[in-house]
């Protein structure tokens, strides 16, 4: 199969119920409107691609306008080195157009825990080359299960075409930054990864949503979190659910890291991972309008909104609800620089029950002046304007995303500041006002009898 070059409209079905061991890596490339389909026939099983130790188990090499569908794929034998479950990879291209990868089951990856363009991960985008700056256009990376894998769950798009100053570039650029573009990931499973669960890099305008992150971080000795963008514009992550992060190294839901403007997190709901909520993180490159609202936050221990050594050019964190529940302790933020970092929390609401404590973090003369929160059971509030330490009335708060609504008579009701811009919802769908006070934390709707 391997030494076939396939054309335009060309389909390479595979049995269900059949096993083909070592790499696929066909050749050729379809064409607008004539894509090349790779997919499976016949009932039973998914049909199923074992990679037997190598490098990739499915390497898409120099291809474009192609659709992989409904195929398992593992890689176990041998552990240890480079490990890919699927591996679209474009050297010296230009740019390459439409791929979809839909519907794949892809387990037992078991790499190393090397972080770099050619990494082990369970679905990898990578860029190489010294020529010709290259980029993906039209990705398409949808329904996917990907489970057990060292080191990464998804990531998109590694590239050696990455340098400019946001990103820290000190040195001469011989290899300027080119976005990836057109970027869809969406409800893909992703469970038991050693490191991170989805990354975008290199991209502008990428979309992530409706994704199930559970068990991140569970091997790597490096510093993973679940959902996060590096060295990319415009990334918007909403309607995930992330839990299961393990250790403090990083550990959380999410991160905003270097080199990276215009970054959103929305609609999210985070739970149950020991490194907490969200990162605002950059050492020497720039982060710059990231935005973090309308999230829940329910058991994340550790950490709430936290701060790397670097600066921080502008972020808002705003209309979230973070529940730290009994035996659970978090710092809510932790500014762990004393770098410049304009960073605005407003309209959250923050409650501790039980034992355990919650707290701020806060340096001397600091950046962050939280306003209009609500602070229930948190030490170390010094000024927050506007605010109040009152009952929220969470409905049933622990249960869920369902428990976060306000009940009837909440002193949250009405009582935050307006903010433009405000992305126009809550997170349960209800509109969020411009024009008047909308409520402090994640829900926007009438109280709850």
């Amino acid at each position: 199969m391997n030494a076939l070059t396939l054309r335009p409209g060309t389909q390479v079905l595979f049995k269900r119920g059949t096993r083909c061991v070592g790499t696929f890596a066909p050749r050729g490339a379809g064409a607008p409107g004539a894509p090349i389909r790779i997919g499976a026939y016949g009932s039973g099983a998914r049909p199923v691609i074992d990679g037997n130790g190598a490098p990739d188990a499915v390497l898409l090499q120099n291809t474009q306008w192609i659709e992989v569908r409904d195929l398992e794929v593992t890689n176990a034998a041998n552990p240890g080195g480079n490990r890919r479950g699927v591996h679209v990879r474009l050297s010296d291209y230009g740019t390459g157009r439409h791929y979809v990868l839909q519907n794949l089951y892809i387990h037992d990856i078991w790499g190393d825990d090397t972080k770099s363009t050619s990494g082990s991960d369970g679905i990898l985008f990578s860029v190489v080359g010294d020529v010709r700056a290259s980029a993906f256009d039209d990705v398409r990376v949808t329904g996917n299960t990907v489970k057990g894998v060292n080191r990464g769950g998804i990531r998109l798009v590694t590239s050696e075409w990455e340098q400019r100053p946001e990103v820290g570039s000190t040195g001469p650029v011989t290899k300027p930054w080119t976005a990836n573009t057109r970027i869809v990931v969406s409800g893909n499973q992703v469970s038991d990864v050693g490191g991170d669960g989805i990354v975008i890099l290199t991209a502008r305008n990428a979309l992530v949503e409706h994704n199930r992150i559970d068990g991140f971080q569970r091997r790597s000795a490096g510093y993973n979190a679940g959902m996060w963008p590096w060295n990319s514009d415009g990334t918007t992550f909403r309607y995930n659910e992330v839990s299961g992060g393990e250790t403090t190294r990083d550990g959380m839901a999410f991160d905003v890291d270097q080199g990276t403007d215009r970054t959103v997190f929305e609609y999210n709901y985070s739970h149950d991972n020991a490194g907490g909520f969200v990162l605002l993180c950059n050492a020497t490159g720039r982060v710059a309008n990231a935005v973090v609202r309308y999230n829940v936050s329910q058991n994340d221990v550790f950490r709430g909104v936290e701060m790397c050594s670097g600066g921080i050019e502008s972020a808002h964190v705003y209309n979230n609800t973070i529940y730290v529940g009994p035996g659970r302790s978090m710092t809510v933020i932790n500014e762990n620089t004393t770098a410049p970092h304009h960073v605005r929390f407003d309209n959250n609401i923050v409650v501790k029950t039980g034992d355990g404590t919650a707290n701020l973090r806060l340096q001397p003369g600091t950046a962050v002046s939280p306003t209009h929160n609500t602070f229930v059971n948190v030490a170390g509030v010094e000024s927050n304007p506007g605010g109040s330490t009152a009952d929220p009335l969470l409905v049933a708060p622990g249960i869920g995303p369902a428990g976060y609504r306000l009940r009837a008579g909440s002193p949250a009701t009405d009582a935050g500041t307006v903010i433009a811009d405000n992305g126009g919802r809550d997170f349960y769908g209800n509109r969020v006002p411009r024009d008047h006070a909308p409520n402090i934390g994640a829900y926007e709707g009438r109280g709850v009898s």
